[in-house]
């Protein structure tokens, strides 16, 4: 039989190991703790990241969509002034046409022989 006093140590012994297990169990639920909350800065940081990049790409793409939009205005008004020119000389005759067609009527006439000046072929 177990006397006395080795209940006594037993029970002691049983004692300061459930102290220890206590302590151990508290030392991790704190070891935990930390860890959940370098978790959630972790995760607060990647979050700030990723709205830092996401607010950089829109200003990119706003950035783009304005000198997309002023190459575009840019373009348009070049097409309209180049429309409105020709509108303008398009109903002009083009000076050029009035000198070939003034030397087909002579090389015409030469042919023909109907020229006044020079009833001569041409050389």
């Amino acid at each position: 039989m177990i006397d006395d006093q080795e209940q006594t140590q037993v029970a002691d012994s049983a004692a300061a190991a459930m102290n220890e297990v206590l302590a151990a169990e508290q030392v991790a639920a704190e070891v935990i703790g930390a860890c959940e909350q370098e978790a959630r800065a972790s995760l607060y940081e990647a979050g700030q990241h990723a709205r830092q990049i996401a607010e950089r790409t829109n200003e990119r793409i706003a950035i783009i969509q304005q000198h997309t939009r002023q190459k575009l205005k840019n373009r348009q008004l070049g097409a309209e002034r180049a429309a409105h020119a020709e509108e303008q000389t398009g109903d002009r005759e083009d000076p050029r046409m009035a000198v070939v067609s003034a030397v087909v009527h002579e090389l015409a006439a030469r042919l023909t022989g109907s020229d006044s000046s020079d009833n001569s072929p041409a050389d």
